[in-house]
Formats: structure tokens, sequence, C-alpha cells
């Protein structure tokens, strides 16, 4: 585009405002953007009033017309809410942290990339930068940082809920402790694509099975917990979310037991014992990859969500994790006997 043809296409932009009586005002894609970002049109003049915990905040939203959304300045609100941000001019991003809390989050200009629980998520538009102002959808708000957001006529009120989040609570053994300086959770029932991640920061709780305060680097795997973490997931697999707090149960019982997670790659039935070969990974230190474990009447064979099962359930290429008592042979693959069979 020629400094002409820019020059007619204020003066009809003008022009059509001074017929319409609109004050439409035209964002151009931002340095740092999205190549091929579209430019987005606001309708009507910056007239949507914010207000946080009921007190009017520096700066006016607008509606992004092409996305339908209400768009409003992301550092007042933010702050209003005790939110810091940090801007990074190279990249045209904002870090937001909050003392005290375990929400963190990146938005970049141009980018309809928004970081919850350690994943990105669309919320329908990119962060916009108007006359030096970052815009973000309001919807960021009770995404993101977890606030009640609801928008009235010409008016957007917004108001801190982070103490409303809705928790659960879920047990589990875990089978894999991601700690390193990129990344730190815990991954509970299941290996691959099963189970759940639980993401962690300085902010979680972890307490061992007496109530100590301890730290992540101290779990293991094959370790029973009981996780409080927020109903809100990932849609990916497994699905991930952020917990708050992590009990390490007693393992007094784990201790004697093992485990192994992986696919069923043999069913055995000769003699009239019914065995079963496990390929996989090994939950703890002492575990094998691969075992072949013998069910008994006693063995406990039940669904990842404790439903009860039959042997008959069991079928090749079926993902499991079978726990067993340490006493094995020395053959490759060693023979066990099954404690426990659970079905992914």
């Amino acid at each position: 585009m020629n400094k002409q043809w820019k020059k007619q296409a204020v003066t009809l932009m003008v022009a059509a405002m001074a017929v319409s009586g609109s004050a439409a005002v035209y964002a151009a894609p931002q340095a740092g953007g999205s190549q091929g970002q579209k430019p987005v049109v606001i309708s009507a003049a910056m007239d949507y009033g914010v207000l946080v915990n009921g007190k009017d905040v520096t700066g006016a939203g607008f509606m992004n017309t092409d996305a339908k959304l209400v768009m409003i300045p992301l550092r007042s609100v933010s702050e209003a809410l005790g939110f810091e941000l940090d801007w990074n001019q190279e990249d045209r991003s904002a870090e937001l942290t909050k003392p005290g809390s375990p929400i963190w989050t990146l938005v970049q200009t141009g980018k309809d990339q928004y970081a919850v629980n350690k994943m990105y998520k669309s919320l329908g538009a990119a962060p916009v930068n108007v006359k030096g102002m970052l815009y973000v959808p309001a919807n960021f708000f009770s995404e993101v940082l977890r606030a009640s957001v609801a928008v009235d006529g010409m008016r957007v009120s917004i108001t801190s809920g982070e103490d409303d989040v809705k928790k659960e609570t879920t047990s589990g053994k875990i089978t894999e402790v991601i700690h390193n300086e990129n990344r730190k959770a815990v991954h509970i029932n299941g290996t691959g694509t099963e189970g759940i991640i639980l993401n962690v920061d300085e902010s979680t709780i972890i307490r061992d099975a007496e109530g100590k305060k301890i730290e992540l680097k101290d779990l293991a795997k094959g370790m029973e917990i009981e996780a409080v973490h927020s109903m809100a997931m990932t849609m990916s697999l497994p699905p991930q979310t952020y917990a708050y707090e992590i009990s390490v149960k007693s393992d007094k019982e784990e201790k004697e037991q093992l485990a192994t997670a992986g696919a069923i790659t043999d069913i055995n039935a000769e003699g009239g014992n019914l065995r079963v070969t496990i390929k996989g990974q090994g939950l703890t230190e002492q575990s094998p990859s691969e075992v072949i474990l013998s069910l008994t009447p006693e063995t406990i064979i039940e669904h990842k969500d404790g439903k009860a099962m039959k042997a008959s359930d069991l079928t090749a290429d079926a993902e499991i994790i079978g726990y067993y008592s340490p006493v094995m042979t020395k053959s490759l693959p060693p023979i066990g006997h099954a404690i426990k069979i659970v079905l992914q």
C-alpha cells in the first residue's frame, strides 16, 4: 500500500464517518502479531464503561465487530484485580502474575492464544493495540484470570472471583513426576494420553502422609496421592489442570506393591490360570516395563473410574495398570501375582 493510497483511504474513512455519524476506529495489525492478521474494525466509539469491584477503571471498552466481542483495556483492569503486568517490547507481549496466586498467563499482541494451565486457549479475538493501549476480550478475565464478568448494556462489570473457583478432589497413583526448569507437574492414573496431569507451582501445597509440607522433588512414581485441583481442564490428552494441594496417602501397603502400565500383549488361560502380559512402563523404580501377571480369585479388577470389572473384560491391546507383589520369578519377562488390575 503506497502513501498516496493510504491518504485516499483515510480521506474516504473520515468522509464516511461524517456522513454516517459513527465513530469507527481502524486498528491496523501491530508489530509482533501473526502474519496475515486482518485489521480490527471497532464499531461505535470507545464507549463501554468498565467497573472492577464496583469502581470505574481507566479506559473504556469497544465492540470488535469482527468477533462480536467486547474488548477492554488489559493493564488497568488486571491491575485493579491485583495483578502485576510486565510488558515485553521485543515480542509485544504482556506477562501477568499475582502475588500469592497460582494464576499466571502471557498474552501477545495479534495472537488469539492465551496461556491457561500451561496450555494455550483461544478466546475468539486476539489482543489488539489501539493508540498504545492493549485490549483483550472481556471473557479473558473470566476464562483466564478467574474473575466474574457481566456485560449490561454499555457497561462491563468485573468482580474478583478467585475465591469462588470451583475445585474437586481426585485420588490416584503417580505415574510420572515432571520437574525441570520449564515445567513442574504430576501425572496420575495413567501414562501417555491417559490419566490427568496436575500442574504445580510454588503456590501448590504438598504434604506427606503425616501432614508435613514437602516439595515436588519428594514425590515419586508409585505414590498414592489425593489432589485438590481446579475443575477447569484443558481439552488435551491427557487433560491438564492446576493443583492447589497434593497430599500423599499412607504408603505402607504401597511399598509392598509394584506397578506397570501399558497394553496387554498376550492373554493365556492354559491350565485354568489366567495370565496377562503387560508391556509399557514401570511405575516404580523396581517395576519392570514388561511383566506377566497371574490372576487369582482375589485379584481386584476395576475400571479407572472405580467400577468393578470382570476378567472377561480384559482383551488384547487393552491399556491397563497392573499392581503386583514384588515376589517374582527371575525369568524374562518376570512372572508375578496380580493384586489389582485397573483398565484405562
